[in-house]
């Protein structure tokens, strides 16, 4: 039944959503008085998601991905912010879809809400809506055990505005937003819609009194008198006070100890029962108005702090092209401030070798590029001004150095373990980003690992950059093999900085004495140090 189908703004072939059976009989218990709240979060989040080439388990950790979602994205409405499902945004972010026109769908939601301010209003008030639909459901049953019909009737209420504001709201959207309309429209042609309606017109505008009043000069009331009652004859859930009378004295006379609460609650019930399946799939629509609204969220963070952010151009060309990128991590609490830098190349499967000083921004590049491609894939706003983007297979990152208590391995045997993970898991077309290859040994076995991995990624052809101290090495390269790798080097400036821009070369020197010297690291300010503890001081 169509009114029954989740309105899915992610797919481009609608996909079924969350289990349904489970997510019915909490949203049940939680109608009924009890206190599901949590497992109703969690149902949502596990939520279904079209096939992805990639792995989380090979590169979230490496690029913070949980730290993007939480510190980078966020819906805040009229200065009021609202609580993620920071679980279902993470993993649609790590699960980029396989499908093209997939991705293309939803930048074509996004583009819209860029356009038309009034949709984008629509699509606000919707998600403001479903949340507090869903928080009445999750919401704890003290307070609604005290007038349970109450809480029943405001969750219906909320769910008609829904419905209606889906069926009008959306009718003019030319992107996947339009599925609201229809959705909404499809349960508003539905008799358990009318029977809805029929319920909360009749809970709301049962009777009509005129009255008379006469006031005194003192403001006092002098007379006050019904003069007329009518009562809404034409609504299928009125009965006539005759009937009513007749029913309840049938009741008594069969020794039922019903009230006319009990039958009021037992036909809220039955509305609800039947209006459950479309409730069901619309609220599994807030995460999907969440990931857009996040995503919004995140490009009008970037753009408060004078950066730009764009919709990838995914699989028009060999090659990439960057401007503007910026490691989105650098924005989380405020004290630091990203410096935007640009990269391109016109190669099929380009492999880059990063060289220059520690500090210099290498590792942040990764991570940047990491996150942009991620991003970029889900059909959502990359961290650049303008990027064109390979349509990547799989994603590598090892980036950061692990260490457990039980760990088997020291760190080079770690890291050849990682190697060995890169090339069992990723093929032709992924992206890889491995930081500071092989730094764990002396330069001559490194290089002679760091040797067999290009050879091998140059045979396996993804696009690759890697980052390196061994500049001998890297020039040895450039010099015996020209055209076969690319190179990028940290640009320093005339006092010897990093401008954390990245330029064609490799870097001549790692700076290692004047980092030292900036940290304080030097032969004098140290020899002072043990002079103080030598003295006593």
């Amino acid at each position: 039944m169509l009114a029954d189908r989740l309105p899915d703004l992610l797919h481009l072939e609608p996909r079924a959503g969350a289990d349904a059976k489970l997510l019915g009989e909490l949203l049940e218990l939680a109608f009924l008085g009890s206190d599901p709240g949590a497992r109703i979060d969690e149902v949502l989040s596990a939520s279904s998601l079209s096939a992805s080439p990639f792995h989380p388990q090979l590169f979230a950790a490496d690029l913070f991905l949980r730290d993007l979602v939480s510190g980078c994205l966020r819906v805040r409405l009229d200065e009021e912010e609202f609580p993620l499902h920071l679980p279902f945004l993470e993993r649609v972010l790590s699960r980029p879809p396989a499908d093209l026109e997939t991705v293309r769908f939803r930048q074509a939601i996004l583009r819209e809400l860029e356009k038309d301010d009034e949709l984008r209003a629509r699509c606000e008030e919707l998600y403001r809506r479903l949340f507090r639909m869903l928080s009445l459901f999750k919401a704890p049953r003290s307070g609604a055990r005290l007038n349970t019909v109450g809480f029943r009737l405001e969750i219906l209420t909320h769910a008609r505005q829904i419905i209606d504001a889906m069926a009008k709201g959306f009718a003019s959207a030319s992107s996947g937003l339009a599925r609201l309309s229809e959705a909404g429209r499809a349960i508003q042609r539905t008799d358990d819609y009318r029977l809805l309606s029929d319920l909360l017109d009749f809970e709301g505008d049962l009777s009509e009194l005129t009255l008379k009043i006469r006031l005194g000069a003192d403001g006092r009331i002098r007379h006050f008198e019904v003069a007329s009652m009518g009562e809404r004859r034409d609504n299928p859930f009125y009965r006539s006070p005759w009937r009513r009378w007749r029913d309840e004295l049938r009741l008594l006379w069969r020794r039922y100890d019903v009230g006319q609460r009990d039958v009021v609650s037992r036909t809220i019930l039955d509305v609800y029962l039947r209006l459950a399946p479309s409730l069901r799939s619309l609220l599994q629509v807030l995460g999907h108005l969440e990931v857009y609204l996040a995503s919004r969220g995140f490009a009008e963070l970037a753009r408060a702090r004078g950066l730009e952010v764009s919709l990838a151009e995914l699989g028009s060309a060999p090659g990439y092209r960057l401007e503007g990128l910026f490691n989105p991590l650098l924005m989380i609490g405020g004290e630091t401030w990203p410096v935007p830098c640009s990269l391109a190349s016109e190669r099929a499967a380009p492999i880059s070798l990063v060289t220059g000083p520690n500090s210099g921004g290498k590792t942040r590049l990764l991570q940047a590029i990491g996150l942009a491609q991620l991003l970029g894939q889900s059909g959502l706003y990359v961290p650049a001004a303008t990027a064109r983007l390979p349509l990547a297979t799989g994603l590598f990152a090892s980036i950061i150095e692990r260490e457990a208590v039980d760990q088997a391995e020291g760190r080079l045997g770690s890291e050849l373990m990682r190697i060995r993970a890169l090339f069992e898991s990723v093929g032709p077309g992924a992206l890889v980003l491995l930081d500071e290859l092989c730094s764990g040994t002396n330069p001559s076995e490194a290089v002679e690992i760091v040797s067999m991995v290009l050879d091998l990624l140059a045979e396996l052809r993804p696009t690759a950059f890697i980052t390196t101290h061994f500049l001998d090495f890297a020039q040895r390269l450039a010099e015996e093999s020209p055209g076969r790798l690319e190179f990028l080097q940290v640009e320093i400036d005339e006092h010897q900085r990093s401008t954390y821009q990245f330029v064609p070369g490799i870097a001549s020197t790692s700076l290692a004495a004047g980092l030292a010297h900036r940290l304080g690291v030097t032969f004098e300010e140290l020899s002072a140090l043990v002079e103080r503890h030598r003295s006593g001081e």
